[in-house]
């Protein structure tokens, strides 16, 4: 009677895609685990604003983003102008005698709307531009870009004109970057 080996019994025959495949995944962790350690936050920039498709391609990653019950709710608004700049620097309490200095801002939007309970007002808009955040902490340092986050303290006094500037919606924080000084 002949005896049937088990499927784990005897090796399986060298297969060079499968290799070639699992080398790859290797070399992406790998990467991205350089990426991540790289990754900090940085208050001084260059002069130089980066370019247009440079900010493009950190952004477009915010689409990429996973959100609660799939919202995409949080936008991230671009402010560029000096003047507007200047006064974030006055408005954000995080961003006080740096954020100025960074060419690029984006501002974190989330839409009321989508957040409909009074108990996700609280803390979902949060998470979802937290995980906004981290993506695109991510893309702008494989950028070559520094960058930073500030919290969205804003003064009581404060709150009213900074919406009337920048829009309404529940701010999430601000994200600052430009090459790095």
């Amino acid at each position: 009677m002949e005896q049937i080996q088990g499927a784990g019994s005897c090796p399986a025959p060298w297969d060079p895609y499968q290799e070639r495949y699992l080398a790859h995944q290797a070399r992406k962790r790998k990467v991205l685990v350089e990426i991540m350690r790289e990754r900090h936050s940085s208050r001084m920039f260059a002069d130089e604003p980066p370019a247009a498709e440079v900010i493009e391609g950190v952004l477009e990653t915010a689409s990429m983003c996973p959100s609660s019950c799939d919202r995409r709710a949080v936008t991230v608004h671009l402010v560029t102008d000096r003047d507007d700049l200047a006064l974030l620097g006055g408005l954000l309490v995080g961003g006080v005698g740096w954020i100025h200095r960074a060419p690029v801002v984006g501002l974190l939007f989330a839409d009321p709307l989508a957040y409909k309970a009074i108990d996700e007002q609280r803390f979902m808009p949060y998470l979802d531009a937290g995980v906004i955040v981290q993506q695109l902490y991510l893309a702008a340092t494989a950028a070559g870009l520094a960058c930073c986050y500030v919290n969205p303290n804003i003064r009581p006094m404060n709150r009213e004109h900074f919406a009337l500037v920048f829009g309404r919606g529940i701010f999430c924080g601000a994200f600052a970057m430009g090459y790095p000084q």
